[in-house]
């Protein structure tokens, strides 16, 4: 279980999916998610696009769909050496089932909400503290963004300027300058806090202080976390690739990783649950300046979500309705 790292309580409370589902700023969101998708159903002829989901080659979408859920327990393998860098011990069966129903609340709630709900999860099962916790979810976020950020930049250097808007391409931009902003706040945190502990009042320095027990500090792990990270967004632009093929339409990989990862990055911005209608823009935005067809662009755009959204809220909220132990 770990050390006394592990006994600090923090002040939070029991994180509930079904109220946070019905609250105001939830509602807003997916209100705001169903206009932009209507906007995204307007640009092409929805018939059309349907015939060409129909006539797909249903051996590759599920390839598709299994590479899309087969890297998960890599993701719980990723999180358990997290949490040994910072002393605690748990599973990874039982982490990637966390991981799992916490992908599901990402995909239903705003502000990505489903991290906080990782950490409550942990808590209550393991009996970890919740503020340490999130100091280990933020150094996972932080390799997601990093590994997110170098595969965009790399896949940009061939397809930004297929942006057809410079909209999304300012969003982009944007958040890719928050995920730098974000990466060099924890190298701060890890190596340079003393400054803002003094800075804090006294009955927060130890929240504080258990935060920056879980900041990863551990360069022995770096390669293989860092490595694990790689290949956990590369899978998406897999799922990407396998989605293209199974519509009869062969995009180059590079194109896949772009597009796949632009899509992380717009998804890391607070606006939508999971960047729903925001993504689907974007990837249509992309694929139709790199030669693809209208209506296979977008029979593209459709299927991949309905793996990597639709297929997630289902089968997560099956998981969640049916294992009580793990909400």
């Amino acid at each position: 279980m770990g050390d006394n790292k592990t006994n600090q309580t923090a002040p939070d409370q029991a994180v509930d999916l079904k109220q946070k589902l019905f609250r105001i700023n939830t509602i807003i969101g997916f209100l705001v998610a169903a206009v932009i998708i209507y906007v995204f159903i307007t640009r092409f002829d929805l018939g059309q696009t349907f015939s060409i989901i129909a006539g797909s080659n249903i051996f590759l979408l599920a390839v598709a769909l299994v590479v899309f859920y087969g890297f998960l327990p890599i993701r719980g393998h990723r999180w358990r050496k997290l949490l040994q860098a910072s002393g605690i011990e748990a599973p990874t069966i039982e982490l990637t089932r966390i991981y799992f129903v916490a992908w599901f609340a990402n995909s239903i709630l705003p502000a990505r909400i489903g991290d906080i709900y990782r950490a409550y999860l942990l808590k209550k099962r393991r009996a970890v503290s919740f503020v340490l916790s999130l100091g280990v979810l933020f150094s996972e976020r932080i390799f997601d963004l990093a590994a997110a950020a170098i595969l965009v930049v790399l896949g940009g250097m061939f397809y930004m300027d297929f942006l057809t808007t410079s909209e999304f391409k300012n969003r982009l931009i944007i958040g890719l300058i928050i995920v730098g902003a974000i990466v060099l706040t924890f190298v701060v945190f890890t190596w340079r806090s003393g400054w803002l502990r003094r800075l804090l009042p006294k009955k927060l320095q130890g929240y504080y202080e258990s935060f920056q027990q879980g900041l990863f500090r551990s360069p022995a792990k770096l390669p293989l976390i860092s490595f694990e990270s790689l290949v956990i967004w590369l899978s998406e632009a897999g799922r990407l690739y396998f989605v293209a093929w199974a519509l009869g339409c062969h995009i180059d990989f590079m194109l896949a990783m772009f597009v796949s990862q632009a899509a992380l990055i717009i998804m890391s911005l607070p606006l939508t649950p999971a960047g729903l209608g925001l993504v689907e823009l974007l990837m249509f935005g992309v694929l139709i300046p790199a030669g693809v067809p209208r209506e296979t662009a977008a029979a593209i755009v459709i299927a991949d979500r309905l793996i990597s959204y639709w297929s997630l809220v289902i089968f997560g909220a099956l998981h969640y309705l049916f294992s009580p132990r793990y909400r």
